[in-house]
């Protein structure tokens, strides 16, 4: 069995996709499985499921798709456990502890050095995600969905990061960097990312017109102003700074 949560909630046996029912039953099944191993409350599944308004029949339908995921997935996935249910999941069957695991190598290698190393494990995380974060069960589980969108998005960072680390790296990262800057705007770290890259392919100009429109975005969004490293790189692009050439990490 192996279970996915980075993308749509599923679960597979066998290269073939189970059927587990509509939206609540998969949130059911998410929020076991964000828990493996652990009891989970019938009050927390509840109010993960339902939120702030639950049906009177809540715990009887919890009961229900508690069967209908055990006649889907094996009669013993599910244990029921007061104060309510636990699902048998190793950590090597749920995407979301790989997604993790590769990730925590990949920031291990980047810090020994190894960044062609943390550039492929962390490829590797990335390449388990199939669609937003627990899809397919509307707004239920919004804030751990959140959180797991946000690790998606640092482990990509951390792997431009690693690639931009490497020589001759820059020329085809310029396009990635550029449509996730115009996707996340007010995110200064591949907005700084984006003007390193351009500078060491001798795109002065660009670059520090990337910093004024990020300055111009975070302004208008967040009322702010850019970071102090955000500013820094922008005040070493000004000045020509050639410890941002590839020879050196630079600001990545």
């Amino acid at each position: 069995m192996h279970y996915r949560l980075l993308g749509p909630v599923e679960a597979w046996h066998e290269g073939r996709r189970l059927a587990l029912g509509g939206p609540k039953p998969r949130a059911l099944l998410a929020a076991l499985l964000l828990q493996p191993g652990q009891v989970v409350s019938a009050d927390a599944l509840i109010d993960a499921i339902w939120g702030e308004r639950p049906p009177d029949t809540a715990r009887s339908l919890i009961q229900s798709y508690v069967s209908a995921l055990r006649r889907a997935l094996s009669a013993d996935a599910i244990e029921t456990r007061p104060p309510g249910y636990l699902i048998h999941a190793d950590a090597d069957v749920v995407d979301r502890a790989a997604f993790e695991r590769l990730t925590a190598r990949g920031r291990r290698a980047a810090a020994e050095g190894d960044h062609a190393g943390a550039a492929r494990l962390l490829s590797e995380a990335l390449a388990l995600w199939h669609g937003p974060a627990l899809g397919g069960i509307g707004e239920t589980l919004r804030a751990m969905a959140d959180q797991l969108e946000e690790a998606r998005q640092a482990a990509l960072e951390e792997r431009i990061a690693a690639d931009l680390a490497r020589t001759g790296r820059e020329t085809e990262l310029v396009a990635e960097l550029t449509a996730l800057v115009a996707t996340h705007p007010t995110r200064e770290r591949p907005r700084g990312q984006l003007m390193l890259a351009l500078y060491r392919l001798g795109r002065q100009a660009d670059a520090l017109t990337v910093y004024e429109e990020g300055r111009a975005a975070l302004a208008e969004e967040l009322g702010i102003d850019p970071g102090p490293k955000l500013r820094a790189l922008h005040q070493a692009i000004l000045r020509a700074d050639e410890g941002l050439l590839p020879a050196a990490e630079g600001l990545a």
